[in-house]
């Protein structure tokens, strides 16, 4: 039957059953029973569709991987966004501890009340600070199992791609072993 990945023909594979030994009546319902698995067979045309199929999947796939690659490298930059922004904190806050410094000690020879006064307002100023700090440290955490559960998704793809693969390869080997034994006979 044209058009088969794999061909035979009818009448070749009566004329090698009789050649076999096979008696009328048998070798009738043999031909039948082979020719019904003929028809079972995948075409050339089902191979070369699933073939297009499998590669417009793997297109997705090669597309989601590389959407979560840029997902992953925006959040490595805003991490690094946050990393300066935290930087820049921490020198603007040495640099108001050194100018609350330099006032203090300019005023301690006036008047003890006021120094007291300054630094309570140095350390809120500091601890706010902190607190504003910790606030930040957090969100960057939150970035950071973001990114960790985004590198899961995409090994959780590469899985399931490859127990997909796995799944097909011992089928085609399958379909292909029969179509060459048939081929054979």
């Amino acid at each position: 039957m044209a058009g088969y990945a794999v061909q035979s023909g009818t009448q070749e594979t009566r004329r090698r059953l009789k050649k076999a030994g096979f008696k009328a009546d048998n070798l009738e319902a043999m031909t039948e029973a082979l020719a019904g698995m003929e028809e079972r067979l995948a075409t050339k045309e089902d191979l070369a569709k699933a073939e297009v199929v499998l590669k417009q999947e793997l297109a997705h796939v090669r597309d989601d991987v590389n959407r979560l690659s840029a997902t992953v490298s925006e959040h490595g930059a805003r991490i690094g966004a946050l990393e300066r922004s935290m930087e820049a904190l921490r020198q603007e806050v040495r640099d108001r501890l050194e100018g609350f410094r330099q006032e203090v000690a300019a005023r301690m020879e006036g008047m003890q009340s006021q120094i007291d006064a300054l630094r309570s307002e140095m350390h809120a100023l500091r601890d706010g600070l902190r607190g504003e700090m910790d606030g930040l440290r957090g969100e960057m955490a939150g970035l950071r199992g973001e990114m960790t559960g985004l590198r899961g998704e995409v090994r959780t793809i590469k899985w399931v791609l490859g127990g997909m693969f796995a799944l097909m390869v011992p089928m085609l080997a399958g379909i292909i072993g029969i179509a060459l034994q048939l081929a054979r006979q």
